[in-house]
């Protein structure tokens, strides 16, 4: 039940954080401190922020790799938007499949071992 709570109290301050991050650029745009190119440039590293948040308050592998993932989205994102390496959003988007797919393939598999931990004698 604890667990559940500090997981509950973590996924309320990583929203809570994107939000401010993310009204603080909308805000610095509309001020004229940021032009939309700018905003659209940056956007990206408050997933990154998120995904990492998530991953240095991991209580397990899933959680890790869930976050981890996050960054990767947030990568493709930025490459994406700036069209580095001949990637755009249309030849890229199977990046995002792959990189699910290793996500959920690695979590099961650190799940499998830790529950094969907690089984020995």
């Amino acid at each position: 039940m604890r667990e559940l709570r500090t997981r509950h109290r973590h996924s309320h301050i990583s929203t809570g954080l994107f939000l401010i991050g993310l009204g603080c650029l909308f805000l610095a745009e509309r001020q004229g401190y940021l032009d939309r190119e700018q905003l659209i440039n940056l956007w990206p590293g408050l997933l990154t922020l998120v995904g990492l948040s998530q991953m240095i308050g991991a209580r397990h592998a899933g959680e890790v790799f869930r976050g981890a993932f996050l960054v990767f989205v947030s990568g493709w994102l930025y490459v994406c938007i700036q069209h580095l390496w001949g990637l755009n959003f249309y030849n890229s988007w199977p990046l995002l499949l792959i990189a699910a797919g290793v996500a959920k393939v690695l979590g099961g598999l650190f799940r499998m071992q830790s529950q094969d931990e907690e089984n020995l004698p």
